[in-house]
């Protein structure tokens, strides 16, 4: 990843929280294990506790980002804190789906999640990485995202929701699953396709001529398997994960959108952590971040090859049917530039980023 842009996503980042950080620090006990300050008389103090920060996740174990939380963040944390600071991970939706994660984080029941967007509704910029068709490939989408444009999305994540930001990692390029082939758009019509209950989308699938069914990511394999639904969208490295692969014959690598998953932590957690730990805990999720934007597009052709020596036919569409796809996407921009009055020079800034 570009260095300049991590430097100045981190610069920013800093700079957004230095009020957050003082006034939720400046009274917080001191957890280091590595203090050294000794009681009256001159006796050495207590052991500090521990402290215990849970992650939770919807995505599956092997996906990029819990591997990069696993190998990455909690190594980093636990070693660089000795031992003062235990991290436990819960992936695949153990402890519920992406709302109920943002919403624990956002009431202090969760210390971190790393969660998509399902705060778009109330923090209005956090609805761009549902844009479609707005990034030219995953490298783009990573600049933008952990560059200025992402940090200031991030500053109106912190302030609407209250939340302290830790980093963007990847949840991927969506794909179209079925288990009919898609060459054009026409296969489209009446598919009936799984999608996220998020608006853009479902206008997506609707403009495509696909009858949407909204369904939250565990329903999912069930309702492929039973026919329910005929496909769903979503990164390859999630199709694999999932086993979505069992029960569905085609790919339609559409890329349609680039979407993130945010790393974000709690006040609670915050003002819990003396300011050593704070830095620490911030280092360790940019760090982890960056290593899940590394392990993801190394997966791509991985996740590719596998779904072919397991049956599967991958379609890329070619470039006329593409501009087909992006010319159909038009009214979602239509009505982005009217519900936002900086809709339309925010697609201007994300699509000259170089």
């Amino acid at each position: 990843m570009n260095s300049k842009l991590t430097k100045a996503f981190s610069a920013v980042l800093a700079g957004a929280m230095s009020l957050t950080l003082l006034a939720g620090c400046g009274g917080a006990a001191k957890t280091d294990a590595g203090s050294s300050s000794k009681a009256e008389g001159g006796a050495a103090a207590k052991p500090a506790k521990t402290v215990t920060i849970k992650v939770g996740s919807v995505v599956a174990a092997t996906h990029p980002m819990n591997v990069a939380l696993r190998e990455v963040f909690k190594k980093t944390v636990e070693e660089g804190s000795n031992g003062a600071i235990k991290v436990e991970l819960y992936d695949s939706g153990t402890l519920g789906g992406e709302k109920e994660l943002y919403d624990s984080v956002r009431n202090g029941n969760l210390d971190i999640c790393s969660v998509g967007t399902v705060m778009w509704n109330e923090v209005d910029k956090m609805s761009i990485p549902d844009w479609p068709f707005l990034f030219r490939d995953v490298d783009h989408a990573r600049k933008v995202y952990t560059g200025e444009i992402g940090a200031e999305m991030a500053k109106q994540l912190e302030e609407v929701g209250k939340v302290h930001f830790l980093g963007w990692g990847p949840n991927g390029a969506r794909a179209f699953s079925s288990n009919r082939t898609i060459n054009t758009l026409e296969d489209f019509k009446g598919l009936r396709l799984r999608m996220p209950n998020n608006p853009i989308h479902i206008q997506l699938g609707s403009l495509l001529g696909a009858n949407v069914t909204p369904m939250p990511m565990g329903e999912v394999f069930t309702a492929l398997e039973q026919k329910v639904v005929d496909g769903q969208d979503n990164p390859l490295a999630t199709f694999r994960n999932e086993g979505w692969y069992e029960v569905q014959s085609d790919v339609f690598i559409s890329n349609h959108m680039i979407t993130s998953l945010e790393m974000m932590a709690s006040d609670k957690l915050w003002k819990s952590l003396s300011e050593d730990q704070i830095k620490l805990v911030q280092e360790a999720s940019l760090k982890t971040c960056e290593n899940a934007w590394d392990l993801y597009v190394a997966s791509i052709d991985g996740d590719t090859a596998f779904l072919k020596e397991n049956g599967l036919k991958i379609t890329v569409p070619d470039e006329a049917t593409r501009a087909q796809l992006v010319e159909l996407s038009q009214p979602i921009y239509d009505d982005l530039y009217k519900k936002y009055d900086w809709a339309e020079a925010m697609v201007k800034r994300i699509r000259d980023v170089k």
